[in-house]
């Protein structure tokens, strides 16, 4: 969040990625998306409390006190856990889990009454009997002003097969997630996630994977009934239904990717950050990287000119890659600066003086871990010899100088 001070934004990013990784696990992304817009009121109104405290105690405690009202701890409900696991998982004791979780119903004045972070359980019997209906309100979009209802009908197969592939993710092993999955497309066949579970099958070659990641892109289509991207409704996009969508395209562009068929993952990744204007997948840093090491200047530095305050690490870096790559030596040393203070980590796996290693866990602004994430794909971004020379003069410098 461009309003925090970096190392708030550093912090905030770390519980978001606890929350976003626990909920993909073990919740669904109705808790994901309510647990994040919690942490994002709890930074903006309560900046010195949330100094205070490691990152995986307040993800602990956003999650527990959003479950706290919204009965995740009960058994008969689904999604399910024990607070005892969510700690665990999560990586506190159960003693700073409770008081954390405490601290935020407080702070957000949260309780079972507390409608604004209720998740909305839909009525099965009521599915079995019509479609499913999502709908959202955008005020001031017409010329009188008025509130303009959109709303989009969703097929009630889709929401039981959405339901059964929920479990799936949570499933601990591939034969249980396929089980799931292959019993979620039974139910409905265009059911976008069940298709990229089964594409991650070890036993598959390169193009069948291909294969199962573009059906999950037109099943998604198919939920959202896209004929064309450039004719729908943006609107759509901003609903929840949208974002099996938005998952589709970018898992199979980074499989595109990977094969080497990197227009088509620059063009579907490229579609992801246009119609998910919030970028929730964090797409921005992995585009500008590919399209710098496809030398597509100008596509990258139109999309880090929206992001000029950006805390991602990706952006920061790939900036001064543009400068340098366009001749803009000073631009890209002042830029450099600011880089280096974000993470100089960077620079020494850059220049190969440390080696990449396997990144396991939370990934933590600042740390080794996320200097050795960038460089997976900033070792090709900054693959120009003159780049290197002048990396590590200016390495020198910052070391001479102390920074």
């Amino acid at each position: 969040m461009q309003e925090l001070s970096n190392v708030l934004a550093g912090k905030y990013e770390e519980i978001v990625e606890k929350i976003t990784s626990f909920s993909n696990e073990y919740l669904n992304d109705e808790y994901k998306n309510i647990c994040i817009e919690a942490t994002k009121v709890l930074f903006l109104n309560n900046e010195e409390q949330v100094k205070k405290g490691k990152a995986s105690s307040w993800a602990a405690g956003v999650v527990h006190a959003i479950g706290t009202v919204n009965n995740l701890f009960d058994a008969k409900n689904n999604p399910y856990i024990k607070a005892l696991d969510l700690y665990k998982e999560l990586g506190v004791s159960s003693s700073t889990g409770s008081s954390k979780s405490k601290e935020v119903r407080n702070l957000l004045n949260l309780d079972e009454n507390s409608e604004k972070w209720t998740i909305k359980i839909a009525d099965s019997s009521a599915d079995a009997e019509k479609e499913a209906a999502v709908a959202v309100t955008e005020e001031n979009i017409s010329e009188n002003n008025e509130a303009n209802t959109f709303r989009f009908a969703v097929n009630k197969n889709f929401v039981v097969a959405q339901k059964i592939v929920d479990r799936a993710w949570r499933e601990k092993n591939f034969n249980n997630k396929a089980k799931y999955a292959k019993e979620a497309l039974t139910i409905y066949e265009d059911c976008p996630d069940a298709y990229i579970i089964l594409s991650k099958n070890s036993s598959l070659n390169n193009e069948e994977k291909k294969m199962l990641l573009e059906k999950a892109v037109k099943a998604a289509q198919n939920v959202l009934k896209i004929t064309d991207l450039k004719d729908t409704d943006l609107r759509l996009f901003k609903l929840p239904i949208a974002e099996p969508f938005f998952g589709a395209k970018y898992t199979l562009a980074l499989h595109l990717w990977n094969i080497n068929e990197r227009e088509e993952a620059i063009r579907n990744l490229n579609d992801v950050l246009t119609y998910n204007k919030k970028d929730n997948l964090v797409c921005r840093g992995i585009l500008t990287s590919w399209l710098i090491i496809e030398g597509k200047l100008k596509e990258a530095e139109e999309i880090l000119a929206r992001c000029e305050h950006d805390y991602l690490l990706d952006t920061n870096y790939n900036r001064v890659a543009c400068l340098f790559k366009n001749g803009k030596l000073k631009e890209a040393e002042r830029a450099l600066r600011r880089a280096y203070k974000r993470n100089p980590l960077v620079i020494d796996y850059l220049l190969k003086s440390k080696t990449i290693k396997e990144i396991k866990g939370a990934v933590k602004p600042g740390s080794p871990e996320e200097a050795m994430k960038y460089a997976k794909l900033g070792l090709e971004v900054w693959s120009d010899l003159e780049m290197i020379k002048w990396l590590k003069s200016m390495k020198m410098d910052f070391e001479i100088l102390n920074f």
